[in-house]
């Protein structure tokens, strides 16, 4: 992936020990730096999703977006904008059939409701585009891991300053 200069998508759905299983293994698993963002922060390297700004201009070899309670989609594009070429952005999800009935506690930042209010529309809309995007991965708690070999990318050649063709 980083010879490519791509960053890639795995999508955990599940149960919250599932989730958080799993990507405690990745991070175990992958080198490099594991940067958290939630409510309830699980690694060393963490933030809440209301305090992505302070990030921005740092870069991240991986990170963990925990969307299990709610999902920030300014802060999820923030964090996936300071991640590096060969990085993966790893999204807790609840159980996919459940999603869309679940409230959503973001919802109180931008909704005109006082209680969190579910976001099915949004949801199955995120649903099917991770389903339907070749280079995101999603591994459902009740199934099997769906890997399969992507297809072969030309070199990345980082920036250096100099004109382009």
């Amino acid at each position: 992936m980083a010879a490519a200069g791509i960053r890639r998508l795995l999508v955990l759905s599940g149960d919250e020990f599932w989730c958080s299983q799993q990507a405690q293994q990745l991070a175990n698993a992958l080198p490099g730096d594991w940067l958290w963002v939630g409510t309830a922060p699980e690694m060393a390297l963490n933030g809440a999703p209301g305090a992505i700004n302070t990030l921005l201009g740092r870069e991240y070899l991986h990170a963990v977006f925990d969307a299990r309670n709610g999902f920030d989609a300014a802060a999820f594009a923030a964090l996936a904008g300071t991640l590096k070429a060969g990085s993966w952005l790893v999204l807790l999800a609840p159980p996919w059939e459940a999603w869309t009935t679940r409230v959503d506690n973001d919802s109180c930042r931008w909704s005109d409701s006082r209680e969190p209010i579910a976001t099915p529309h949004f949801i199955h809309h995120l649903q099917r585009l991770f389903l339907y995007d070749p280079d995101v991965i999603c591994w459902r708690q009740e199934q099997p891991l769906p890997l399969s070999p992507s297809a072969p990318r030309p070199r990345w050649h980082p920036a250096c300053g100099e004109p382009q063709q």
